[in-house]
């Protein structure tokens, strides 16, 4: 089930979005020693205040397995503000058909279901949902701040996407770099069937 809600068309009391943030605390925090704010067991950020389009995908059950969000980068969002370095002498992108996924996160103990690419299932459930999604919004291109590990990932996921910047190293020597990326309808036709059924359940 792909889940597809704005911050501001979110209830207070949503199950799968706790879920989200307690997922996000989980994986970023405890699993990868990344230096972000817990707070209640749960890994929340400013950019999280700013409205951002959250994209989702849980099982039929209600379970999240997998969550990311997008932010335009005509105003804050973490390429700018957080990880300027990896542009390195490029400009800072602010377009409004430009803008920013980020928090990409997959429960990899509760999906263990792998394409014959090797690709996570959830993780390419998500890719999808993400794309097409951005398609929908009028989305021409997204940029992302992401590690080596989940750069290997994407190309085997069959992102078109170019790197815009260097390697830099952050928080336990995490080597990361920026890529811009193709939106188009045609990026992952394989899933598009799923998403579109899906998208029938979709909830705020």
């Amino acid at each position: 089930m792909l889940i597809i809600s704005y911050a501001n068309d979110i209830q207070p009391t949503s199950h799968i979005f706790n879920q989200m943030y307690t997922l996000r605390a989980r994986q970023f925090s405890q699993r990868r020693g990344w230096r972000v704010d817990v707070s209640n067991g749960m890994e929340i950020d400013r950019f999280d205040k700013l409205n951002p389009l959250y994209i989702c995908v849980a099982d039929n059950a209600g379970q999240l397995l997998a969550s990311l969000r997008l932010l335009p980068t005509t105003g804050p969002h973490m390429l700018a503000d957080t990880f300027p370095e990896v542009m390195g002498e490029a400009v800072i992108i602010r377009h409004p058909l430009i803008w920013e996924s980020s928090r990409f996160c997959v429960d990899t103990e509760a999906s263990r279901q792998f394409g014959p690419d090797g690709i996570n299932i959830v993780t390419r459930q998500l890719l999808s949902g993400l794309f097409q999604s951005a398609h929908e919004e009028g989305i021409k291109s997204i940029i992302s701040v992401y590690d080596i590990f989940v750069e290997r990932i994407l190309k085997r996921s069959g992102c078109s996407f170019s790197r815009l910047g260097p390697v830099v190293s952050y928080d336990n020597n995490l080597k990361t770099v920026c890529g811009l990326f193709e939106v188009s309808e045609n990026i992952f036709p394989i899933a598009s069937e799923n998403i579109a059924e899906s998208k029938e359940q979709i909830v705020a």
